[in-house]
């Protein structure tokens, strides 16, 4: 708040310089006195700041107090969102300690994988709405840990196979983001992927590649797979927005975005941590 106060005072000042300048020039042009022009300055310049600094600071006092409120909903909205999220998980653990029925068990964890989605996606919400008020906090942890959470996570959905060959590797970083990006990863890959395909994930020398047997993309696909709502398949469901959140995270953290895709054969994601900050 006070960096954008006194850039706004700055720029106030550079635009009154410039208007005294101006009417300066063209009062010379016309033979007024430049000593008495001078003394009408110096007695109006200080003026003229003081009006500029209440009117900025009356802006920036009224932004502090909508963020103030904003931060408020949000905190607000995500915790009445989370409490109907937890009752629902907890009675379908308790279901499943009770029911012995082979059918209802079935309906009872598809109820569980949907929850468990919904809950995925509560906290991608909670994540960007936070992101665009408070700054985000980086830690130290092990990138290959994350990983194999993910891995489980999506084991448990029942789709495709996944191959991981994981090295330690520990990382400074905005770590929901990051699970964020693996997560949408992993979800392209599966959902341009037979079910029988393996994904493989490999962690090595500070890389990681996630590789399919997939649909794969030509090289227009791949110039265009970064825009957001671009979706190279639109007979498959999804919103088009995986990959472009992927590349502003990447960008964001100086990591290396690589994608090389043959039609018909698969993909490989590459991210590269070498040149990022993330190491501590």
């Amino acid at each position: 708040m006070k960096r954008e106060f006194l850039s706004s005072l700055l720029l106030f000042a550079i635009i009154i310089l410039s208007f005294f300048g101006v009417l300066f020039l063209f009062l010379n042009q016309e033979g007024f006195s430049a000593n008495n022009y001078l003394i009408g300055f110096l007695l109006l310049f200080p003026a003229l700041m003081i009006v500029g600094y209440i009117y900025i600071s009356t802006l920036l006092e009224r932004q502090e107090d909508q963020e103030k409120i904003l931060e408020h909903l949000v905190r607000e909205t995500l915790h009445e969102i989370n409490l109907p999220l937890a009752t629902i998980e907890a009675n379908i653990s308790m279901l499943l300690k009770n029911i012995q029925d082979e059918k209802s068990i079935k309906r009872v964890k598809r109820v569980q994988s949907a929850s468990f989605r919904l809950a995925k996606l509560y906290q991608k919400l909670s994540y960007h709405l936070k992101r665009q008020i408070f700054p985000i906090k980086k830690e130290s942890f092990d990138l290959s840990k994350i990983i194999s959470e993910r891995v489980a996570f999506f084991e448990e959905l029942g789709r495709n196979p996944i191959i991981a060959e994981l090295e330690t590797t520990i990382i400074f970083a905005d770590r929901i983001g990051l699970e964020q990006v693996i997560d949408n990863l992993l979800e392209n890959a599966m959902k341009y992927s037979d079910k029988s395909k393996p994904i493989k994930i490999t962690l090595h020398s500070n890389e990681l590649k996630i590789t399919d047997q997939g649909i794969g993309m030509d090289s227009n696909e791949i110039l265009r797979v970064y825009e957001r709502y671009y979706q190279s398949n639109r007979k498959i469901q999804g919103e088009g927005i995986g990959l472009a959140i992927v590349k502003r995270y990447c960008d964001d953290e100086g990591i290396d975005l690589r994608i090389y895709s043959v039609p018909n054969r698969g993909t490989e994601i590459n991210l590269d941590f070498s040149k990022s900050i993330y190491f501590s």
